[in-house]
């Protein structure tokens, strides 16, 4: 009894703590209405869904709909209170999204005892790349949260459930995190395989929840855009162009969490295999095999790691998927080992690393700050007018995403996504440019417009240059067609 009252405090302290740290991301000057990636694009398509724009067929989306219906709420939010607000109330929604997957951790562990509840718990609430998804409101921290919960549905103890019931449940937490994200479905064919041997039992009910949770959300917009939605959504899978390979060691020191500690991509392979070498002593020295959470902890960090090492291309936050599995191999090693009788200098070891990551954490977010354009904007681009964008997070921070007349304007949320769907270079990206930019009356940008991530033809170029004036202010360029007023600020 003891050790399960100890057990219940570490996780409930770690995931106060992992809250906490992710509430004081949001405090740093500029992050809860400045401008950050991704969550402005994914919110933008929730906000044309409620003003009956359908995804795929009316604008494009490069994800599956699972959070563009996630966010509907915020997005209907924005109705009253406006895009800027919405989107920082959907950011302060992030402190409990990071305590309930540390707390869903420490369910699916917490028969392990002590020491391997605080490294499962330690991980997932301060692992990198984690931290970063969060802070930048990127979909990976809602794909990790929706496949811990399936985890604590599917397994109990060591062993699946032995209720049909919940493993059912479980495949649907895992069909939604597919629709968020294409990743989850690493976990899902590991569990899946696990499942095989008890087909009816587990493999049934298992499957039937993943084509639920995943087909559910997903079917009725495939069916009324069936090829844009493979064009948006599968077709870049394979088509995101980059001019270089990221090299291996950037990519495990973002896996291994030590781009914390700036040890480079040296110090990154040496983590590597200091983990590797630590998870085989565990599952060789005691001489036990390895149970089905067992298996599910070492095959998905696997192919998980296999995954992130694929592609030429790369970026800091697809670790952040890995979160959940490094944190249950870890915490499994551990806890095997502490069979060599070695419980209070593993205990000891485990929460000093914890406080060492959380400490590095927190000393990193201190200084970090992100840019709040809306009052430059407000000085240029009136409310309520047809404006066009790089990046939809300096239209949506700063309410220019609707417009007073939407059935007159543009329904793109995410112009770089939208590029890569149709293709860099391909005509169909030269027309939706074109279409997009006739109808836009303000661009608002960092960059010049011959400089945007779009295909380069030259009689769109010379069409801005012809029926727009520049205007600089604040860092920013903006483009405005010519008749049309500077300034809107209150408007």
């Amino acid at each position: 009894m003891k050790g399960n009252r100890t057990t219940s405090v570490i996780i409930a302290a770690t995931a106060a703590l992992a809250a906490g740290i992710t509430g004081y991301q949001l405090t740093r000057p500029g992050f809860l209405f400045g401008i950050t990636p991704d969550i402005s694009a994914w919110l933008g398509g929730s906000i044309r869904l409620i003003h009956g724009a359908l995804p795929y067929r009316d604008f494009d989306l490069v994800q599956p709909p699972g959070f563009t219906l996630l966010a509907s709420p915020f997005a209907l939010l924005s109705e009253w209170i406006g895009t800027r607000d919405a989107l920082a109330a959907l950011r302060l929604c992030t402190p409990l999204l990071s305590a309930g997957s540390v707390l869903l951790i420490g369910r699916v562990i917490r028969h392990r005892g002590p020491a391997a509840a605080i490294v499962a718990c330690g991980v997932m609430a301060f692992y990198p790349a984690e931290v970063y998804a969060l802070r930048s409101g990127l979909l990976e921290s809602v794909v990790d949260f929706f496949c811990v919960a399936a985890l604590a549905l599917v397994f109990d103890g060591d062993g699946f459930s032995p209720s049909r019931r919940r493993i059912l449940l479980g495949g649907i937490a895992f069909g939604i995190a597919g629709c968020v994200k294409a990743p989850a479905v690493v976990p899902v064919v590991v569990v899946a395989v696990l499942c095989l041997p008890q087909f009816r039992q587990r493999a049934v009910p298992f499957l039937t929840g993943v084509v639920a949770g995943f087909g559910i959300p997903t079917l009725p917009f495939f069916l009324l855009a069936p090829r844009s939605f493979i064009r948006d959504v599968i077709s870049p899978l394979a088509s995101i162009p980059s001019p270089y390979r990221v090299p291996t060691g950037e990519r495990l020191s973002a896996i291994t969490g030590s781009v914390a500690f700036g040890v480079g991509d040296g110090g990154a392979v040496i983590a590597t295999v200091l983990i590797v070498v630590i998870v085989i002593a565990a599952f060789v020295v005691p001489p036990r095999r390895p149970a089905p959470l067992e298996w599910f902890a070492i095959a998905a960090t696997v192919l998980g790691a296999l995954a992130q090492l694929g592609p030429s291309y790369y970026f800091e936050n697809y670790a952040a998927f890995m979160a959940p599995f490094v944190a249950l191999l870890l915490a499994i090693a551990l806890a095997r080992l502490l069979t060599l009788r070695l419980p209070r200098i593993a205990l000891t070891v485990a929460a000093a690393g914890v406080l060492v990551v959380f400490a590095t954490q927190a000393n990193a977010i201190r200084t970090s700050k992100v840019v709040d354009i809306a009052s430059v904007v407000d000085s240029v681009v009136p409310v309520g007018s047809c404006t066009l964008s790089d990046a939809p997070s300096k239209l949506v921070t700063t309410n220019r995403f609707v417009a007073a007349d939407p059935g007159t304007c543009n329904d793109m949320i995410d112009p770089e996504g939208a590029t890569l769907a149709y293709g860099f270079r391909s005509m169909g990206a030269q027309q939706l440019w074109t279409i997009e930019v006739e109808h836009a009356d303000y661009l608002v940008t960092s960059t010049p417009f011959a400089h945007w991530d779009i295909p380069p033809e030259a009689p769109l170029q010379s069409y801005v240059a012809a029926n727009f004036r520049l205007i600089r202010a604040g860092g920013l360029l903006f483009y405005v067609r010519n008749g049309f007023p500077e300034g809107g600020a209150g408007q």
